[in-house]
């Protein structure tokens, strides 16, 4: 039996920086605790938000340097060296990291663990061995990932080029576009996720004629007049369900559908999530063999929001095992 290892795990999101301890991370049944979650614009790197988690530790704690495993969104620039697109906010190699994985292959290793999701759908015929699980992360970003055999295979599904099957939902899409400074075509991340939130509540306002009052996504679900956030959570939905569609049939991800991330997390905190729209976005009318492959998947809502911790403890478990 291998000696009690703690390391710190944590998850470098585009808004925030969760960190937890883990006491034994030999441990199969691993717990993760004294969990703290900072934004990241409060902090000027990545190593003055992980002093200030070693403040917020309990003092016997404090005492010495643990390992890290760290499960981070941004940029790959080498195998040692990550960085943020927006704050430009990068670390480099330290002896204490002993593990970094994207925040997606993160989220993905948490998710297929879980046993506390919520059972949207159950499964309704054995699984085809060659299906892959397919993973959807909703948060600031959209994320989707798939995993199969103990590994994990991340994507671009979110900067797909994002479509409608409705003229509301064309116009929609036209109107994100016009109002984009970019000027690029417009994407599932611009239409499912807390940015697409956003923009979806900005033309909602203008396709009724609306002056836009809310300058935020938390502010929307808040303050917006009742109808246009009845307007702009249905659309999310649609479009989130379309998203979901062509994720499991492009990634013959049939297995099982997970889904979970910050935005998920505050609409299903607040009985917002509106299943009856998005699954008859997923199911659709599609051709026959893809339809059955759909409605036999299973749908699962993930509700802990430290997913990724969780994934980045997997990843340091699994490097310990093989070291």
């Amino acid at each position: 039996m291998q000696n009690a290892q703690t390391v710190i795990v944590a998850d470098i999101g585009a808004s925030n920086a969760r960190f937890g301890l883990v006491d034994d991370i030999h441990a199969p049944d691993f717990l993760i605790h004294h969990i703290q979650k900072y934004r990241r614009t409060d902090y000027d790197s990545f190593a003055d938000v992980l002093a200030q988690y070693y403040t917020d530790l309990p003092v016997k704690l404090r005492k010495q340097r643990y390992p890290l495993s760290i499960a981070v969104a941004g940029a790959r620039i080498n195998s040692q060296y990550w960085q943020f697109a927006s704050e430009q906010w990068a670390f480099t190699a330290d002896d204490q990291i002993i593990s970094t994985i994207s925040d997606l292959e993160g989220f993905a290793l948490g998710a297929v663990s879980d046993k506390t999701h919520i059972t949207l759908r159950e499964d309704t015929a054995a699984a085809d061995e060659s299906f892959k699980s397919t993973i959807i992360a909703v948060g600031t970003g959209l994320g989707l990932s798939y995993y199969k055999d103990g590994q994990t295979f991340r994507t671009h599904g979110g900067h797909m080029h994002g479509t409608g099957i409705t003229d509301e939902q064309n116009m929609i899409i036209r109107l994100i576009y016009r109002l984009s400074s970019k000027k690029r075509m417009v994407i599932f991340e611009d239409l499912a996720s807390g940015t697409g939130l956003m923009r979806l509540y900005q033309a909602v306002c203008i396709y009724n004629g609306l002056p836009v009052l809310c300058t935020t996504p938390e502010e929307v679900i808040e303050l917006a007049a009742p109808h246009v956030l009845e307007q702009t959570l249905r659309l999310f939905h649609e479009f989130l369900g379309l998203f979901a569609h062509m994720a499991l049939v492009f990634g013959h991800g049939y297995k099982a559908l997970y889904l979970g991330g910050g935005v998920i997390d505050v609409l299903n905190e607040r009985g917002l999530f509106d299943q009856e729209c998005f699954f008859k976005h997923l199911n659709q009318n599609a051709q026959r063999v893809v339809a059955q492959n759909i409605e036999n998947c299973p749908v699962y809502l993930l509700s802990d929001s430290n997913m990724a911790l969780y994934g980045a403890a997997k990843a340091a478990q699994r490097l310990t095992e093989r070291g």
